[in-house]
Formats: structure tokens, sequence, C-alpha cells
């Protein structure tokens, strides 16, 4: 018999408003308050809305560079073991898969003390590292890393991941079956379809602000990070710079930013604008500017990661463009739903013609920004998403059933 759980320690040092929105959820299904240990800022500034979660400063996540990530990691997952041993025995563990130095502090705490814990893997590492970063397959540091994945993932009370394809590629790097769930669930990224939704241009104040008056807006809106085919992007509004009833909106931050904005002053162009990321209380606004929304995975990062930003667009009643190739989660989101088009990267003439021929088409424009909507309000709502969260939590004991 497992021991009753009174409440749960939600770990993530970059908990941004989705993992906010998942543990306020979580949080009024336990007899205690729970607590999230973050060092998100915007998450420390807002706090919690519900009265059931304490929101905790930890270590602020610093991505300037490898260095300052490693060391930034290396700082919340220490402070999480301090915290760890000091935590109720009636509490259960839910930690995210970044840092990614994290899960075996929480397996080896959590088996020193006999506590649960369950794993929500956003990034499969070390592969995305292999992929885009410094390591190579058989380096010590990525066969000691697959050995300590395999050990705190088997050792779990349940696995999560953000996409079926991701699902798939996780289940051969471990033995699922050793958990108490048996399974790895799915627990797609959403939107508060709430708050993030269609409006009107002439009723957003984001239109002026932004000079979108008379434009259709091409939006890119999130981390511009090396695994995203910013380059690509910029390429395809610079084909279309003389079409003057055209505007690309870049909205971010990452690895790729400044080359944005270096490559907009170099080449002249007015058709784009590149801003940083704006608080989140302006995601409502600068969503909705959006007639076309543009989202990336690079080459190999296909079941990789799921870019949660494609729901946001969803949410707002965009049209999405999705730049990937091969089986993986963008795809299935998009085509499954009816509300874009998927071309693969590297490829920006195809991107520019595939603008243009949406733009011609006003009504096919309206329809599929409806579908967008709607399947947002179906499947991948804030309500939708952690409902179905608490059936597996119930499964393992985390939620007690009355």
């Amino acid at each position: 018999m497992h021991r009753r759980i009174t409440r749960l320690l939600f770990l993530n040092q970059m908990a941004g408003p989705l993992f906010r929105e998942l543990a306020e959820g979580l949080s009024e299904s336990f007899i205690e308050d729970s607590e999230l240990y973050t060092g998100h800022p915007d998450t420390l500034r807002i706090g919690s809305k519900v009265p059931k979660l304490k929101i905790s400063a930890g270590p602020v996540y610093n991505r300037r560079s490898y260095l300052t990530r490693f060391l930034s990691w290396l700082a919340y997952s220490f402070c999480v073991f301090w915290r760890l041993l000091f935590v109720s025995k009636t509490s259960a563990i839910f930690v995210v898969s970044n840092p990614p130095i994290l899960g075996p502090v929480v397996w080896l705490i959590c088996k020193l003390r006999g506590l649960p814990y369950a794993v929500l893997i956003y990034d499969i590492h070390p592969d995305t590292l292999i992929k885009f970063g410094p390591l190579k397959e058989k380096s010590l540091i990525t066969r000691l890393w697959r050995k300590m994945n395999k050990v705190t993932w088997s050792s779990a009370a349940a696995v999560y991941t953000i996409g079926p394809i991701m699902a798939k590629r996780l289940m051969k790097q471990f033995d699922v079956t050793q958990t108490r769930l048996g399974e790895i669930a799915v627990i797609p990224p959403w939107a508060d379809t709430d708050k993030i939704r269609p409006i009107e241009k002439d009723k957003n104040p984001f239109t002026q602000k932004f000079k979108q008056e008379n434009k259709k807006t091409i939006l890119y809106s999130g981390n511009m990070g090396i695994s995203h085919d910013i380059d690509n992007m910029l390429l395809a509004a610079k084909i279309l710079r003389n079409e003057k009833g055209l505007n690309f909106l870049f909205i971010g931050e990452g690895a790729k930013w400044q080359t944005a904005v270096d490559f907009v002053k170099e080449n002249n162009l007015d058709n784009i604008q590149v801003h940083p990321f704006l608080p989140e209380e302006d995601l409502r606004f600068s969503m909705a500017l959006a007639d076309i929304s543009l989202v990336a995975l690079d080459k190999g990062a296909e079941g990789l990661m799921v870019p949660s930003k494609v729901y946001y667009y969803m949410a707002a009643g965009s049209v999405i463009i999705g730049i990937c190739q091969g089986e993986n989660d963008l795809r299935e989101t998009v085509e499954g739903a009816g509300c874009g088009f998927i071309i693969p990267p590297g490829e920006p003439e195809m991107l520019a013609e595939k603008i243009l021929s949406l733009i011609a088409k006003p009504d096919s424009l309206i329809e599929m920004g409806q579908k967008s909507r709607n399947m947002s309000e179906l499947k991948y709502s804030r309500t939708a998403c952690i409902e179905e969260l608490k059936v597996t939590m119930k499964k393992i004991g985390f939620i007690h059933v009355e």
C-alpha cells in the first residue's frame, strides 16, 4: 500500500506560464499546500493565482553560453538536493527534464527517503545536445547520461512527455513497464483558451503599437534558438520585401535573435520587425496579431522536442506554417487540425510561395484559422489537458480517490 500523498513539490527551473498553470491545476487536488520551486522571473513576479500553491524562488537559468547554462543548472540542482533532504514524507515530487542534470539528484534523494516522483520530459537529453551541441554519441558523458536517464525514468512512478512521437522515441531508452503507470503518458502543451483568443485587428491595441494596420502579419514568437530555422524565415521575408501588404514580426530571444537584428540592418529591410520577449500579460495581444504564424523544428530535432508556441498560435486562431521534416509531433498537430501546412527546413523560396498562396485566398485563410481555434478548444485547452493529467495521477496514487 502506497503512502497517502498530501502535497506535491514541483521542480522546474524555468517554469513558464504552461507549467505554472499545470501546478496550479494539480495543487487543488491535495490536502496540504503544494510548492513550485523555480527561477523563472515572470512566474516569480506574477505568483500563484490559487491559494493551494506556493511559489518559491530558486537560481535563475542563464542561457548566455554553454558554461553559464551548466553553472545555473548546477546551482539549481544543488539547491534542490537540500530541499529534498527536508521535504515532508507525505510529499510527492514532480520534476521536469530541464535542467537535464536534475533527474539523478531527484532519483538519489527520493530513493534514500522513500519519496515517489514523476518526470515530465520536455526535451530529450542528451539527444538534443548531441544533435545541436558539444556532445558526441560515444563520449563518456553521453554513456553515463543515458545510464542515469534509464535509472531515473525506470524508478519513477510515471513518465510524461508532450507528444506521441517523443513518447515512441523514449520507449526505446528505458523499460516503461517498471513504472507504476506502465506506459508513457502524453500530456500536450496547451494554451489558456480563455486568455489567448482571436482579437480583430481594429480592436487589438498592439495593431497600432507594432504598425500592423492594413497588413497581413506573419508572426514568429518564442525562443530563437539553434534548433529553429530562423535564417530561412528571414530569407523568405527578404524575398517578399516588395509585397507591401505583408509584415514579418519576430518576438523572442535566444542565440539567433541578434542574427535576425543584424540581418534586417544589413539588408535594409522595412518589412521585418524584431523585438525582445514581451511580458506574459501581453501575449494575448501579440499572438492575436498573426494572420499566419511560423513554427520550426530544425533538421535533426524530430522526436526530440515539441514547440509549445504552436498551441498558443492555435488558441489565437492563426493559420500555421510548420517548418520540419520526417515524423514529428509538430506535423501531427498541424495536419491533424487542418490548420496549416508543413514545409521542409532550408527552403526559403517555398516558404515565401506558401505565404503568398495563403494570402491570395482570404476565405481559406479564415477557414483554417477557425479550425485552429476549434481544435485548441477541443483538445489543447488548459482544462482538457490538466483533467487528463489528473486521471493518470489517480492511477499512480498521487491523487487520492475517496
